[in-house]
């Protein structure tokens, strides 16, 4: 593994467009701007990045995609991975310690403390995911884009056979019954590796 993955920076300014603001035309008063970077402070302390990847050849059978036990039946799948035979599936999360001090801000009325460590949760899952998939195309050459259930017309249904085709539960990943991830900082995907 490599450890400059799980090294998430947390850009003050990627936070500030994720809270909705243009950093050319919004003007941020220094009272936000120091309550932004203290909890970009505070959240060096709560993020636990961490992450499995599972690879496998790609296998049609009548317009269904297999990627070992997995059945995946979606059209925009099948064009993402026309020239991919290897597909590499990645599960990612920041942990349940930004959640759980998302909760208390908002237990306590705290919205604004509550909003932006909300949107510093998701651009750290966002820069983790990236990291990850940097890291894959160093090690495996050109990737395509990433895809994840609930995109296009890959179902949000396939949610839990995809987690489980991930091993998500050795990261403590679950879903609700809403099928949204626990974490709510975590992210499903796939992507294929481009033939050379």
């Amino acid at each position: 593994m490599n450890e400059n993955i799980l090294n998430l920076k947390i850009d003050y300014n990627h936070v500030l467009v994720r809270m909705g603001a243009n950093k050319y035309r919004t003007k941020i008063d220094t009272r936000i701007e120091t309550s932004i970077l203290e909890m970009i402070s505070l959240s060096k302390k709560l993020l636990q990045p961490k992450y499995a990847l599972s690879f496998a050849t790609k296998n049609i059978k009548d317009s269904e995609i297999y990627l070992d036990d997995l059945c995946i039946n979606s059209k925009d799948i099948f064009k993402l991975l026309e020239n991919s035979n290897l597909v590499c599936g990645l599960i990612a999360t920041v942990g349940f310690s930004i959640d759980t001090k998302i909760s208390y801000f908002l237990e306590r009325k705290d919205i604004m403390s509550a909003f932006i460590l909300d949107s510093i949760g998701s651009v750290a899952i966002e820069e983790l995911v990236e990291n990850i998939c940097n890291d894959i195309a160093i090690e495996h050459g050109t990737t395509t884009m990433r895809f994840s259930p609930g995109y296009g017309d890959w179902s949000i249904q396939n949610q839990k056979n995809f987690l489980q085709w991930l091993g998500a539960e050795k990261l403590g990943i679950t879903l609700a019954p809403s099928l949204q991830m626990i974490p709510r900082k975590s992210v499903s995907a796939l992507l294929g590796i481009i033939k050379k």
